[in-house]
């Protein structure tokens, strides 16, 4: 007997989940994700330093930080926190890198 679905069951199309990475199941930041962001609307650089620590303390303790660190690196342009690791969108000012011989 195979069970019947549920029409009250949300139904995930099938872009949304490609989205959904098994391996981050059980991160910390699951249902946080402002908290993670690059940069909020309206935030000054004090509150965005202090949320952005709160964050980190998030990351420091997750299960899964190395696995986030790992599709962090698969991305082709990560923004945000990763695995207690802040990512900034291309272009965008700050300390500029040194350059190497």
């Amino acid at each position: 007997m195979t069970r019947r679905r549920n029409p009250r069951e949300p139904q995930v199309p099938d872009p949304i989940a490609g989205l959904v990475d098994p391996r981050l199941a059980g991160a910390k930041c699951t249902g946080r994700a402002p908290l993670f962001d690059d940069e909020l609307p309206g935030e000054t650089s004090e509150d965005r330093s202090d949320r952005l620590a709160y964050a980190t303390s998030i990351c420091r303790t997750c299960p899964v930080q190395s696995a986030c660190r790992t599709a962090a690196a698969e991305q082709d342009h990560p923004i945000g926190l990763w695995a207690g690791h802040l990512h900034s969108p291309a272009g965008t000012p700050g300390r500029p890198r040194k350059v190497t011989a």
